[in-house]
């Protein structure tokens, strides 16, 4: 997986990212409103945390919810440009940090055991390995600490992925990992697991309206897979208009006749076994 690519896709997708993010906000509300209730009483189990990292931060929509949660916010994110208009757009608060850096390599950033609380929304999904990210979640996270992170799980964009493969393009959908892989893997790292699922689905005009929702937010490049298929090396073939006519048919053929993108998510509720 090439992070730098991943961070460069996001990176320039940073200015507009709020303009075409609307299911993604959508998204972000409901990962909010189901955050743990803390009480300022220090016997009960969700005490107010004194600092909160938010991974995956992008233009920093949910940092004004989570500085009224916490002392301290640590805004991350592996594209500085996304960093910049969250900075920018959260500039009345005074208790927000900022720092780029991949989450999937947060034991470089973080003691052991230090975070309180962690907070992420519809960014895991780009995590190289579910299982490596939850094992570092779990070295980073205070022992009496919670992770409340909202990630995009399969069969989102299935049907899309259909009419791609119609094409010959199966590899320019992302292949989303399964609830049940995310289950194991916090299972495997010792987590205590709550979860809830939502279907998120985000209706368009067209078919090119919809596939710039995807592009105007950095994720139109898939992570886990080659540029083509059938070649090793040099630039992406563009598709020509009839293809991506084949393409917008064979998605209405699937889609029941509308443009519309399915987002499956998945809400993780995290806390050390003791």
């Amino acid at each position: 997986m090439d992070k730098a690519k991943i961070a460069s896709a996001f990176g320039d997708a940073a200015i507009r990212y709020n303009e075409y993010a609307q299911v993604q906000q959508r998204i972000l509300g409901w990962s909010l409103t189901n955050l743990p209730r803390y009480t300022s009483n220090p016997k009960q189990t969700f005490s107010a945390p004194s600092s909160i990292v938010d991974l995956g931060c992008g233009t920093g929509r949910a940092l004004p919810a989570l500085s009224e949660l916490a002392e301290n916010v640590i805004a991350l994110d592996i594209a500085q440009p996304m960093l910049d208009v969250a900075a920018l757009n959260n500039a009345h608060l005074d208790n927000i940090q900022y720092q780029c850096a991949d989450f999937d390599q947060l034991s470089q950033h973080f003691a052991p055991h230090s975070i309180e609380q962690l907070f992420s929304s519809m960014s895991l999904q780009w995590s190289a390995s579910p299982q490596a990210l939850l094992d570092s979640i779990a070295g980073v996270l205070a022992k009496t600490g919670c992770a409340t992170l909202t990630i995009l799980i399969a069969p989102s964009f299935s049907h899309l992925k259909l009419a791609w493969s119609s094409i010959g393009r199966s590899h320019a959908v992302h292949d989303f990992i399964s609830l049940t892989a995310w289950l194991t893997a916090a299972q495997n790292a010792n987590f205590i697991v709550d979860y809830q699922q939502e279907t998120f689905i985000d209706v368009h005009p067209d078919f090119s309206s919809m596939l710039h929702s995807i592009k105007g937010v950095g994720a139109h490049r898939p992570v886990n897979k080659p540029v083509l298929e059938n070649a090793s090396s040099g630039p992406s073939i563009p598709l020509t208009k009839h293809q991506l006519k084949q393409a917008e048919t064979a998605f209405l053929n699937v889609n029941d006749g509308v443009f519309s993108l399915d987002y499956h998510v998945v809400q993780l509720h995290l806390r050390h076994r003791t």
